[in-house]
């Protein structure tokens, strides 16, 4: 059996070398990943004349994403790099007001340094070497000073005394106490103990000044006022937060006194704060906690001091983000995601929204979330960003509100021009469950014709408060190039559909979804080119969770990879980094007051339906959807005998294929080879 595999496997690859060689546009390589480009944190001059871009790559040789700075002129000319290295990482690239100086941080062997560029001269010098990573960077308005959060250590509970231990004793080491409710974060391991603080340092360099003294810490969201003498900061300031979710709230920091003054007082988070150009008001975002699994985060306008405040955007039921006031004060730039993809668009004082373009997008190379930021010229109104299609990665793209965005980059044309690379292609269909129109996207193979058949892989995302789009993704570009049409979804929990739509989900995960995907899959099948006999289904996290619930509901596929799953809800949220959010917003209570409800939903309790060849994939330091959970499903289909196979990517956390570029070649090739294996496709007479 595993001889007549590896044939079937060489085979395979011996066609898509031919085909590579027919002509320039072979099926896209598992190799290429680390040929790709992609762009990030764009951020427009002042005077709107320049662009500064961090610029990712993937080094083959350390496996690892580098990132430099590059600036380019608005039209895109003049494309030089500002600071790059094979040694070390470049981030955060800031204008100061007079749009002659960048600021940016480099990252060596894990010392952190703040420099400074002068554009004109293209001189170059650190000003300061920084207590920790720095975040949320931002000049002073008049270019004398920079502001950044950075993590601030403190002491936790000691181990209880031991007697004295002689003189070149060898014990163990101390005992570890902890009292906090989130002391793990996926990621980053154990969270030492301190908290975020406010610091900030003359341009000219020096020490960092620590501007805030708070014993639960500020967020790296914050504002400086126009005249330069406060910060407002987004902070929860509350006693024991650590045990509940955030409810941050807005407060004006005087940088002279250090004086602290609340100014938002709501049971809900407060958030990005912006100052308008006269001073007099603060734009934000937030909402009124109704412990929702996914509420809708709208505009609000107050007055300097906290005072009347309303919201912007009541009639407009998308989430916003990254406020930025326009020059005049009459209106403010945001950010949202509308079916699956990033706009931007002025919101008026009066909530009338103007479209002003569209295509952000984050420089993930990895599955197709929706995502994305950008910056405004306040002196032109010209503004910046990444934005990315099914056909290419992130790229820089700018315009104003007569032209909207225009790509003026083009990072990877010279590879991906040689390469078949999948448009995606929008579908609807009405769920089987209640008619509700659900949305996806479409990949074929190389070479696609639609008088064929194809094996269908089917795609699911996580969160599952978030949404799939219209961008590029080298993982599910490198399935279609395998010979599979790709489907990815937004089923109903999805965000960019309304608060509605998500919350058909709300205490009730994985609820409909299934018939939401498999309505998607039969949509496809209608089209007639889809072998009913090799459909194939994977996800991650809350992918995995439906990709787990799928299998238990029906033998339809013929091989499944469910990934980083959670497969019992109630030993999950005791388990999982983030307990104070799962129990709290995804529950009605805690597992031990209502345990039904939490095996109801958990696919464990599914496991005595399945069939289907099931691979489990898991990160092995995962925190967020924690390894145990993968072991409990691996070890009941072991139990029952269903085929499976249980793989661990050592050193991975819950983002398996955004850590390193290897890992995203792994995930793409286990899956491969599971499918590859249960393929009816595939099997002999012998088998």
């Amino acid at each position: 059996m595993l001889l007549r595999f590896l044939v079937v496997l060489s085979a395979a690859a011996l066609c898509m070398t031919a085909h590579a060689q027919d002509g320039d546009h072979g099926p896209l390589q598992p190799v290429d990943l680390f040929a790709m480009e992609a762009a990030a944190d764009v951020q427009i001059s002042p005077d709107g004349q320049r662009i500064a871009y961090v610029r990712r790559t993937n080094d083959i040789m350390t496996d690892r994403a580098r990132s430099s700075i590059w600036i380019v002129d608005y039209d895109g000319r003049n494309h030089m790099p500002v600071a790059s290295s094979a040694s070390a990482d470049f981030t955060s690239p800031r204008w100061a007001p007079d749009s002659g100086r960048l600021a940016y941080v480099a990252s060596t062997g894990g010392i952190q340094e703040l420099r400074l560029h002068w554009v004109s001269s293209s001189r170059d010098a650190a000003i300061s070497r920084l207590p920790g990573t720095p975040a949320g960077l931002q000049w002073s308005p008049d270019g004398n000073r920079l502001a950044f959060a950075s993590f601030s250590p403190g002491s936790g509970p000691s181990p209880a005394s031991l007697p004295s231990r002689p003189e070149g004793a060898q014990w163990a080491e101390p005992a570890r106490v902890e009292e906090r409710m989130v002391f793990r974060a996926d990621g980053r391991g154990l969270v030492p103990h301190g908290v975020q603080q406010i610091f900030v340092i003359a341009a000219e360099g020096g020490t960092p000044v620590q501007v805030t003294d708070d014993i639960e810490g500020v967020a790296a969201d914050f504002a400086w006022t126009p005249d330069g003498s406060a910060l407002i900061v987004s902070a929860d300031r509350r006693p024991g937060r650590n045990a509940s979710p955030a409810d941050t709230e807005l407060h004006r920091i005087d940088l002279a006194s250090g004086t602290i003054t609340q100014l938002t007082d709501r049971r809900g988070p407060d958030s990005s704060p912006a100052v308008s150009p006269d001073g007099r008001r603060i734009a934000y975002l937030g909402y009124d906690q109704r412990y929702l699994g996914f509420q809708t985060q709208r505009l609000y306008v107050m007055d300097i001091d906290g005072s009347n405040s309303r919201v912007i955007s009541a009639d407009f039921d998308r989430s916003l983000a990254n406020p930025v006031w326009a020059q005049n004060g009459r209106g403010v730039y945001v950010s949202f995601v509308d079916q699956g993809e990033v706009k931007i668009a002025l919101i008026t004082l009066n909530g009338d929204v103007q479209v002003l373009g569209e295509g952000l997008s984050g420089s993930s190379f990895g599955v197709p979330y929706a995502g994305g930021t950008f910056s405004v010229s306040p002196r032109t109104g010209r503004f910046a960003g990444a934005v990315s299609s099914p056909l290419r990665p992130a790229e820089v793209a700018a315009g104003d509100r007569r032209s909207g965005l225009r790509r003026i980059t083009s990072l990877n044309e010279e590879l991906l021009s040689r390469r078949h690379v999948s448009d995606a292609e929008e579908i609807w269909w009405a769920s089987p469950h209640d008619g509700r129109q659900i949305q996806g996207w479409v990949l074929h193979p190389p070479g696609f014709n639609p008088g064929q058949t194809y094996p269908l892989f089917l795609e699911i995302h996580g969160g599952p408060f978030a949404a799939y789009g219209p961008t590029f993704t080298a993982e599910l570009q490198l399935m279609a190039a395998a010979g599979y049409v790709v489907i990815y979804t937004n089923p109903r929990g999805s965000t960019s559909y309304g608060e509605e739509f998500a919350n058909l989900i709300d205490r009730s995960y994985p609820g409909n979804d299934y018939d939401d995907l498999m309505g998607g899959v039969d949509a496809l099948i209608a089209r007639g080119y889809i072998d009913e006999d090799r459909l194939f289904v994977s996800g991650g996290s809350g992918g995995g969770v439906l990709t787990a619930w799928i299998v238990g509901n029906t033998d339809r596929f013929a091989a499944a990879s469910t990934v980083k799953p959670v497969i019992n809800w109630g030993s999950f949220v005791l388990h999982a980094d983030l307990t104070n959010v799962f129990y709290r917003f995804w529950f009605d209570a805690p597992p031990w007051e209502d345990p039904e409800a939490y095996w109801r939903r958990s696919p464990l309790s599914l496991v005595g339906n399945v069939t289907t060849p099931t691979m489990v994939m898991v990160g092995g330091d995962d925190l967020r959807t924690p390894v145990s959970e993968s072991e409990q499903y691996y070890t009941a289909l072991r139990i029952r005998d269903v085929p499976t196979r249980l793989v661990v990517i050592p050193g991975a956390p819950h983002g398996i294929t955004a850590s390193r570029p290897s890992r995203l070649l792994m995930v793409v090739a286990e899956n491969l080879r599971w499918f590859a294996e249960h393929d009816p496709a595939n099997r002999t007479d012998e088998d």
